[in-house]
């Protein structure tokens, strides 16, 4: 047997009052014209009798749920991480509320979400894990359902909306750097040759390389395997030696500039378990601006990605989508990071 739908007028009836009321109660509203106490019977009876808003019928009425969605990959980057809690402070900051989903491998977990998003009537997502081997426009595709999409780095699909963070110029940073300070053998670490932030540091490290007279060959370039397994951002002890003996052991590097601090952090300690010195013998730049590099010893020279911009400009685009305001064309929105010179190089 269906059980029937509450509905606002059935909570004004019990509780003596108007269903303006409690419309304003259960919708949000901050006011001044229902006490404490009347807000909390309000809340309390709701929540007794199963009250849930009719999300469809408030979007008919135009009016709009104030949530904005945070799709993530499992296994993502710890700095994706971080981003959740930037995009959260961004939103309340513009009178959004924030749901995160941590999406699988498997397109059902996906397709679970959306419709979990598009039953809440959502009024825009943010997207921070889309790339797919085998289909690249598998993601886009299922996301198409949703109002208001912005994606960190491009889309596989035309007209996709996306905040750009430079990962290529964090690797020119890097160099410039490293060059400045009398580095020759730059070696660097890339984990894969398929997500495009990883074939944006490839190409971005040889270009700095000629640029700077020194061209470098693909042995002082550590590429990752299938063998890292599901978190490949993650990196064992045994896993930085054999990346240290590649580089520093065969290649004779001076410096490396490691996918992440996490990285970095494992790779100073392989270099000590050589009998080397960070950074007399081998210099090391991370990138992520982790907490783990400010205090790791030597504190770890890195890259800030500027969580708090790119937070900052794909809320900014959700909610100018969502009022209309994006007549004019300003793709991609481009965040440049920001050298921290620590004493790892």
């Amino acid at each position: 047997m269906k059980t029937p739908c509450v509905r606002q007028v059935d909570i004004a009836r019990k509780i003596g009052v108007s269903q303006a009321t409690v419309s304003l109660v259960l919708n949000g509203h901050p006011t001044t014209r229902v006490s404490p106490d009347v807000r909390t019977r309000i809340e309390t009876l709701a929540r007794r009798m199963g009250y849930t808003p009719n999300l469809a019928a408030r979007q008919l009425k135009g009016v709009k749920s104030r949530l904005i969605g945070v799709l993530i990959g499992s296994g993502a980057a710890p700095v994706l991480f971080e981003r959740v809690t930037a995009l959260e402070r961004a939103a309340l900051g513009r009178g959004y509320r924030v749901l995160v989903g941590q999406i699988g491998r498997r397109f059902e977990q996906l397709e679970a979400y959306v419709d979990d998003l598009v039953g809440r009537g959502i009024d825009g997502v943010v997207c921070m894990s889309h790339e797919n081997r085998d289909d690249p426009t598998a993601v886009p595709k299922m996301l198409s359902r949703l109002n208001n999409v912005v994606y960190l780095r491009k889309p596989a699909i035309l007209n996709g909306r996306y905040v750009h963070i430079d990962a290529a110029d964090c690797i020119h940073q890097a160099v410039d750097y490293l060059m400045s300070r009398g580095r020759r053998r730059i070696a660097t670490v890339v984990l894969d040759r398929f997500h495009q932030a990883n074939l944006d540091r490839y190409r971005a490290y040889f270009e700095a390389m000629d640029r700077h007279g020194h061209g470098a060959g693909e042995d002082l370039v550590w590429i990752g395997g299938d063998d890292l397994g599901p978190n490949p951002h993650e990196v064992s002890n045994e896993k930085a030696d054999e990346v240290v003996e590649c580089l520093v052991g065969k290649a004779r590097a001076d410096s490396i500039i490691a996918i992440n601090d996490d990285w970095a952090a494992q790779l100073i300690k392989a270099i000590k378990r050589r009998g080397l010195r960070v950074p007399e013998d081998v210099g090391i730049v991370g990138q992520g601006n982790f907490k783990i590099a400010g205090f790791f010893d030597p504190e770890i020279t890195t890259l800030d990605p500027r969580n708090d911009l790119f937070a900052d400009a794909a809320i900014d685009l959700i909610v100018e989508m969502i009022d209309g305001r994006t007549g004019r064309e300003e793709m991609p929105r481009t965040i440049k990071p920001t050298l921290i010179v620590r004493r790892s190089a």
